[in-house]
């Protein structure tokens, strides 16, 4: 494959990195993807398998893992009730091609449309999904949450009032068009979903699809590395992990080629690091409070790990268990010896608050899982992180 020019760089960049380019959001960027769809689309079919689809309004390729991941979901979205009203809502929007409606027109489709029961038994005495009352209130935030999240993706546009204001009153009204997106927002699959899947049926269907596609291991690694912030060696098999150890350097030329990034395999785990951040792609850490709060927390982990006296003991692989105690500890140790230094929104949490902003933080990045003891178990890559000391802070800004 040729040499990359800068401005397809940029095209796979913000491709790989958006859920889709609409023209109307983008036009500059969307013309140079059209300019460059022949080079685009043989890069992410060579390395990834992806498709890339270019219509008259928008471009997007079709990312996909075969493996659910928790930093996959909509970080907006508060309960399975959201994700259930959201596509209650796309089911209202498919084929509504650019009309005008009413918000009042989504709450009547959307009591339509919403299962009444997940085993697919309705009785007479099965209710029916309400905007009225204090469970018709929570019915509306999941609504408004489902609708700015359809803002967000450019499947409607808001013509007049405003839809937080339903989540006040049921019959606050506004006015909206769809941008005739929808058809275009779900993946096409090869299966019947309507038939009774469990997730593991449509993960086994979705690799045998996926296999039918030609995805070999390079892509199932690109994958990985690129979509998910890391990739660990229990999630593949021996043979894929020790054809990253032996190939690493390939994939990592190209990396750096095309990302100005780099493969780093530490341990069990691999992950794509880069030394200047620059707007593509989120990393972490972050200069934010949140991503601050959890390098102290790794931090505060490795010196306790390093001390002998200390409880807390690192696995064979690498990994570290806590319990829900040992991390009540250490938010607690952390708030006493680093609150000083956070932001208004930080200190005014409580040791709860601050325990679920770790624990969001870590599994967002794949730092951390639950084990079926309800335990956390962290991964080894969180030794990576630790935060400077005060003395070595103060010598670097006197060198600037």
């Amino acid at each position: 494959m040729k040499k990359p020019s800068q401005e397809s760089l940029n095209c796979i960049h913000q491709l790989l990195d958006s859920f889709w380019v609409v023209r109307k959001e983008n036009p500059e960027l969307f013309y140079e993807i059209k300019q460059n769809e022949g080079f685009l689309r043989d890069y992410f079919k060579d390395y990834f398998r992806f498709k890339l689809v270019v219509g008259a309004n928008f471009a997007k390729v079709e990312k996909f893992q075969v493996t659910p991941q928790p930093s996959t979901g909509i970080s907006d979205f508060k309960e399975v009730k959201d994700y259930v009203i959201f596509y209650c809502v796309l089911a209202f929007l498919d084929g509504k091609a650019s009309k005008q409606f009413a918000l009042s027109d989504i709450c009547q489709a959307v009591v339509s449309y919403y299962p009444r029961s997940l085993k697919g038994i309705v009785s007479e005495n099965t209710p029916i999904l309400t905007w009225k009352g204090s469970e018709g209130y929570k019915n509306r935030l999941s609504l408004v949450r489902a609708l700015k999240e359809a803002v967000r993706r450019c499947l409607i546009e808001v013509m007049d009032k405003n839809i937080e204001d339903f989540q006040d009153r049921e019959t606050n009204d506004a006015l909206l068009r769809s941008t005739g997106l929808v058809k275009y927002f779900m993946r096409n699959i090869s299966f019947n979903i309507v038939e009774k899947l469990r997730l593991n049926d449509i993960v086994l269907l979705q690799e045998m699809q996926e296999r039918e596609l030609g995805v070999e291991r390079k892509h199932l690694l690109y994958r990985k590395l690129f979509l998910e912030p890391a990739l660990y060696r229990h999630e593949v098999s021996a043979a894929d992990f020790d054809y990253l150890r032996q190939y690493g350097r390939h994939l990592n030329e190209h990396v750096e080629k095309y990302y100005d990034m780099n493969v780093d395999v530490y341990g069990s785990s691999a992950f794509l690091v880069k030394e200047n951040v620059g707007t593509f792609r989120r990393f972490f850490p972050a200069n934010n409070a949140e991503s601050n709060l959890v390098v102290q927390f790794a931090t505060l982990l490795r010196l306790k790990i390093i001390d002998d006296n200390d409880s807390l003991v690192e696995q064979k692989d690498g990994t570290v268990n806590l319990t829900d105690i040992d991390l009540d500890i250490m938010c607690r140790q952390l708030i006493d010896e680093n609150s000083h230094g956070w932001t208004t929104g930080l200190k005014s949490m409580s040791v709860a608050e601050v325990k679920n902003t770790i624990k969001n933080m870590l599994f967002e990045w794949k730092l951390a899982e639950v084990t079926k003891e309800g335990d956390l178990k962290l991964y080894d890559v969180i030794g990576r992180f630790f935060e400077k000391p005060k003395e070595e802070k103060i010598k670097e800004n006197d060198d600037d």
